[in-house]
């Protein structure tokens, strides 16, 4: 799972991770990939913490633990602390005795290891109403996570496993994490059903000894928030005229709270329209399928051309991102009459509000095709692009589980680390015509992954893919150097490139070939599937090295028979800085999204009483 605690955390915290190197320190600003949002640490401070635990208490062990997470915190770090069942032993007000003790914020380390040392283990445990609290001790933009640490189930009468996946349904930035110590059957059972619904993850921790470390890498998972990035739009309800332009650009809105999303676009006259739509799987259920589908028609609904589609798997994209890309040539709109167009957005069918993506591009018609190269073979082009191995210090780059959050990874050597069930991007600048991108990923051994693996024909697979400046997937489908068995005991490599950058690849009959027909940024990622929730968490946290080259000469442009239009995003920063309209893009898109889910919660105040409160 990936979130957004200030990410120059990661850069820190990871320091203390056991079985992994130290990438970088936390205020390196080598460290390619920092950002992120916020997180609350929720503590247990019931009467069962008093229990024994390796010579002392669960609660001095567990204070001891935090004391060293908080040392590691870097300045700019956004953290708060709440505690549960710590001031009311029983009886009236001890079902809702959480108490919350530094507020989220920049980071003040003395308050919070104030609130950490004046934890006493002594009443009950309100899970669920615990919950509830820390969400409403959030921000209300950006990636936010909880991460409880508790050593037993809800004994108050809630419902902490319901109230998860009630907040995790007001939006895709928002994640639970549990850490259980030294928990039962039965508590672990709830509170692996609180990270499920949350959509984070369950740390089982039954040596005490390994606390400080499940916590470490609990905070660095948190670390890495899915980002979402463009100029602001609200798509209209309706396909027609009315609806918003959007030009050349990237651009920023909410799918999933009223229905289709529709916008207009200007006339591209003779030349070439490509469109695409993303957002990230937010399924709970890894058998769940969602998708997108993108149509163009003009103002009076006549249909341009084919509209295109995606679905995806959970369990086959582990909570990825996905997109949809919508290519319409001057022959596509033939029957359609001058435009502007709209293109319309429809939403995948799950429950929820996600941000939505739309990248617009006009590619000018061309003088002529004549002595441009010729598309990219459609099978065959991954397994035999050869590239030299980058040598000398990796880099530390952090992944994301987003387009918008991939880190810039140049021609090089960079490291990182990955958790199963966890997608990783990072994006390869500028690959431009006649040009292949090439990822080698290197999954490093450790003793605990090798444990965790032998015997039982356990193995953890791992999967490399590529995408294109649309964001459609271009990996070869006949690849085989993409997939390995990951066993923990030695290292796995896995080799993935995209087809050589081709004009001509859009007349391709394979549709990743055709995916892949204009230059720019791509993107590689990386892929570790799931086993079961035990092996996982036994598996823990594997290291990452990343060999990136970019091969080919740049040939093959095409001549346009007009100068290709300004992006929007780059007209708003134009100064040189960062362009305040995606900023703005941001906040407004947040807005949307607090204002939807709120409309949402209304309709289901009226017909369910139970609704979590907000």
């Amino acid at each position: 799972m990936t979130r957004g605690i200030h990410g120059s955390v990661v850069a820190c915290l990871v320091a203390g991770l056991l079985s992994v190197a130290a990438p970088a320190s936390a205020d390196d600003e080598s460290v390619l990939g920092q950002d992120g949002g916020s997180l609350i640490l929720v503590l247990d401070g019931s009467g069962s913490m008093k229990e024994s635990a390796g010579g002392q208490t669960r609660m001095k062990a567990a204070q001891k633990s935090l004391r060293t997470v908080v040392d590691r915190l870097p300045d700019d770090s956004k953290v708060g602390l709440r505690v549960y069942g710590s001031t009311i032993e029983d009886g009236k007000g001890s079902c809702k005795d959480s108490e919350l003790l530094v507020p989220v914020g920049d980071v003040d380390k003395a308050k919070l290891k104030a609130g950490i040392d004046k934890l006493k283990p002594l009443g009950n445990t309100p899970i669920a109403y615990s919950l509830k609290q820390a969400y409403k001790d959030l921000p209300k933009e950006g990636p936010r996570s909880i991460v409880l640490v508790s050593d037993g189930e809800e004994n108050c009468g809630g419902d902490p496993c319901k109230v998860a996946r009630d907040l995790k349904k007001k939006g895709a930035d928002f994640y639970v994490d549990v850490v259980g110590l030294q928990v039962d059957a039965k508590s672990r059972s709830q509170l692996t059903c609180v990270a499920s619904a949350g959509g984070g993850t369950y740390y089982d921790v039954s040596d005490i000894e390994d606390l400080p470390s499940t916590l470490t890498r609990t905070s660095v998972r948190a670390a890495r928030g899915y980002k979402e990035a463009g100029l602001p739009v609200e798509g209209a309800e309706s396909a027609s005229a009315d609806a918003p332009e959007i030009e050349d650009g990237q651009w920023l809105d909410t799918i999933g709270d009223t229905g289709a999303e529709h916008y207009t676009v200007p006339d591209p006259g003779k030349g070439t329209l490509h469109v695409s739509a993303s957002t990230r799987t937010t399924s709970p259920e890894l058998s769940a399928t969602e998708g997108l589908s993108i149509s163009l028609t003009s103002a009076d609904g006549t249909e341009c051309g084919d509209s295109a589609s995606i679905s995806v798997q959970g369990s086959v994209n582990q909570k990825a991102p996905y997109a949809v890309d919508l290519t319409s040539t001057p022959a596509d709109r033939k029957d359609c009459g001058k435009g502007p167009y709209v293109v319309s957005v429809e939403p995948p069918q799950v429950e929820g509000v996600k941000p939505l993506e739309v990248l617009v591009r006009t590619e000018p018609a061309v003088k002529t095709t004549e002595g441009l190269p010729g598309a990219s073979e459609s099978s065959g082009y991954s397994d035999d692009a050869t590239a030299p191995k980058a040598s000398g210090e990796a880099q530390p780059a952090l992944g994301s589980p987003s387009f918008a959050g991939a880190p810039p990874v140049a021609p090089g050597l960079y490291s990182d680390s990955i958790l199963p069930g966890e997608t990783l991007l990072y994006r390869v600048p500028d690959v431009g015509w006649g040009q292949q991108p090439v990822c080698d990923f290197t999954l490093g051994s450790t003793p605990q992954a090798g444990d965790a693996l032998k015997g039982g024909g356990y193995f953890e697979v791992a999967l490399a893919n590529v995408y294109g400046p649309t964001k459609a997937l271009v990996t070869d489908p006949s690849a085989t150097t993409n997939r390995v068995q990951y066993a923990g005991a030695a290292n796995q490599p896995l080799h993935v490139a995209g087809p050589t950058v081709a004009y001509q690849n859009r007349t391709s009959s394979d549709e990743r070939i055709r995916a892949d027909a204009l230059d720019g940024d791509h993107y590689c990622a990386l892929t570790l599937f799931t086993s079961t929730p035990t092996v996982d968490e036994k598996v823990g946290e594997v290291p990452v090295t990343l060999s990136v080259a970019v091969t080919g000469d740049k040939t093959g442009e095409p001549q346009y028979a007009s100068k290709p239009k300004q992006s929007a995003n780059d007209a708003q920063s134009d100064d040189g800085g960062v362009g305040w309209g995606w900023i703005v893009g941001g906040l407004v898109v947040l807005a949307a999204l607090i204002a939807g889910l709120l409309a949402a919660f209304r309709r289901r105040r009226d017909s369910d009483a139970t609704t979590v409160d907000g």
